[in-house]
């Protein structure tokens, strides 16, 4: 094994997340899958845990098998992001969220 060779403390180097944070929440479902009213489920996960969110937006071609989902979102803490990435992944049909 090479000594000078870089390590990765984590994903990111060591980098930290400074909270608040926005970005956009991506979301891949099927179709098939997922609720009639997944803005609908969306928006519940979003004020369950105090998630300032806007523009919910969805694109799924009628022909295809899986959809997308995005939501503008701020996140306070740590502990918020890991809950708003389990309670979205837990919605049925959700295959991703990034």
């Amino acid at each position: 094994m090479d000594e000078k060779a870089p390590t990765c403390s984590g994903p990111f180097g060591g980098a930290t997340i400074s909270y608040p944070v926005h970005f956009d929440l991506r979301i891949i479902y099927l179709k098939a899958e997922v609720p009639v009213d997944l803005e609908g489920a969306l928006s519940s996960v979003f004020q369950s845990l105090s998630v300032p969110y806007s523009l919910i937006q969805g694109i799924a071609k009628p022909e295809g098998r899986y959809g997308r989902m995005g939501a503008r979102i701020r996140v306070d803490s740590a502990q918020i992001m890991k809950n708003l990435y389990a309670k979205v992944a837990a919605i049925p049909g959700v295959k991703a969220v990034i």
